[in-house]
């Protein structure tokens, strides 16, 4: 197996709409930019005016951030189309926006940039849920585990991630669609399906054991694998709660969303849906099969 290749991030950049949780926001990408050793951007979409600036200087000085560590930029026009334009204008690796989880209206715009980003930018996404100003930990970080030729990268990049935040565990989760489990109707469909359902883990346990021997994978990071049946997206989500993760972590999307993805939710929109934890939207370069 090639060796895998972690999505570092030397240039981060956010979106400061001046919304209540604007400051805790900034504080949280600040944060995540110092730990990376990556250079922060701020992007405003629309017009830059006194009270903006005045705020935006408060934040700085509250925050005890050097202006000089920040670029600013404020362009006017529709947010999804000029954060696609400013993130390729400079090169960004990371864009990082709050996420207000229970806001309807957020949703959908989420749903939205997510999409755009994730399939017309050279970008990661990162959508915080929980930003504060004094800071917080990330102790707990759950990564997809899938058969797929991103996840070995994903796994690295969430590896990578984990030695820069200081996480302590990283929860490789493997999500094995049920389709493949005859439902049964008498006790040896039980044993049956229960023997099927081991075959699966250890096949996949066998494939994650490659994939995780081609990333760098740093000897205090806790490493678990856990596989799970479920619909995909959905089960990875509620797993991210139940173990009160930090930071979720999953491939980006290989392709544009026809009409019958808008119909039939699939994984990312489960996520998106109702974000269980912060989550990291890994984009990735190479070539893929099928793709």
């Amino acid at each position: 197996m090639i060796k895998a290749t972690p999505r570092t991030y030397s240039k981060i950049a956010t979106a400061m709409g001046f919304s209540p949780m604007a400051k805790a926001n900034l504080a949280e990408v600040h944060r995540i930019a110092q730990r990376c050793g990556a250079h922060l951007y701020v992007f405003h979409i629309g017009t830059w005016t006194e009270q903006c600036e005045t705020t935006y200087q408060n934040f700085l000085s509250d925050l005890s951030i050097d202006p000089a560590q920040v670029t600013r930029v404020s362009k006017a026009g529709d947010p999804k189309v000029m954060l696609l334009e400013l993130c390729s204008e400079y090169q960004i690796d990371l864009l990082a926006l709050g996420a207000l989880v229970r806001e309807n209206m957020f949703k959908v715009f989420t749903v939205s940039i997510a999409r755009d980003v994730c399939r017309k930018a050279q970008v990661s996404l990162l959508l915080l849920t929980s930003s504060k100003v004094e800071g917080r930990l990330c102790e707990r970080i759950v990564v997809n585990g899938v058969d797929h030729p991103k996840t070995p990268d994903t796994i690295a990049t969430a590896a990578w991630l984990a030695t820069k935040l200081q996480s302590k565990e990283l929860f490789v989760v493997d999500e094995l669609s049920e389709k493949e489990l005859a439902r049964p109707d008498d006790d040896k469909g039980v044993l049956k399906g229960a023997r099927k359902r081991k075959q699966m883990e250890r096949a996949q346990h066998d494939r994650l054991t490659a994939v995780l021997g081609c990333c760098d994978l740093p000897n205090a990071l806790d490493i678990k694998e856990q596989h799970v049946f479920g619909k995909p997206g959905y089960t990875i989500a509620h797993y991210a709660k139940a173990k009160r993760a930090d930071l979720l972590v999953v491939n980006s999307p290989d392709t544009k969303l026809g009409l019958l993805d808008r119909i039939f939710k699939h994984d990312l929109e489960y996520i998106l849906a109702d974000l269980p934890t912060d989550l990291l939207i890994v984009h990735t370069t190479k070539a893929l099969v099928n793709a």
